[in-house]
């Protein structure tokens, strides 16, 4: 997963310079586009990485609390009404997903700061509602970027690499903590 977490980063990288070597409406959809094809395959980690230490805290309690561990998974479970366990994909919507990943991932490694707090959050909420509004316009004018917007944008990119940073070296720094050396 790391490989592919990567390369959309590097995309993100790449549309982000073309964007600054030829300022188009088509290069600023293009980095958003790629923002956000990084963010869920990012996000789709940071779920399993989550959803394995829930599973490892369940092992260790004794106590499973699976409702915790089910926003997490990619399929949600449907009994029908003849008994059959069906799977449908997880229609958690993408925000609520992104801040309960990070809370639930913040508590398991014991992040003491609050992830959602910074007003960069906010610009992270208001890229997600530019990207709904270029990827499904109903009028001419909701496919274009502003500069605003941009700045917005990158802001909330701003915050998701270092919340995703302080959270994953917490992680690595109580990892080092149980097993020095």
């Amino acid at each position: 997963m790391a490989e592919y977490t990567q390369w959309l980063y590097d995309d993100v990288q790449q549309n982000r310079n073309s964007l600054a070597c030829n300022d188009s409406q088509l290069a600023r959809r293009n980095y958003l586009r790629s923002l956000f094809a990084f963010y869920e395959i990012t996000l789709s980690n940071l779920r399993e990485v989550t959803a394995k230490l829930l599973t490892d805290e369940f092992d260790l309690s004794g106590e499973w609390k699976l409702h915790e561990i089910f926003p997490l998974l990619d399929e949600a479970a449907r009994i029908s009404k003849n008994g059959k366990l069906d799977l449908e994909p997880n229609r958690t919507p993408f925000l609520a997903l992104v801040a309960y990943t990070l809370k639930t991932y913040a508590k398991q490694v014991r992040f003491e700061n609050e992830v959602l707090s910074d007003t960069r959050w906010e610009a992270f909420c208001q890229s997600t509602q530019i990207r709904h509004r270029i990827t499904h316009p109903k009028f001419h004018t909701e496919i274009e970027i502003t500069d605003d917007e941009l700045k917005t944008i990158d802001i909330g990119l701003e915050w998701w690499n270092e919340i995703c940073i302080e959270l994953q070296n917490k992680h690595r720094a109580n990892r080092l903590e149980a097993y020095p050396g």
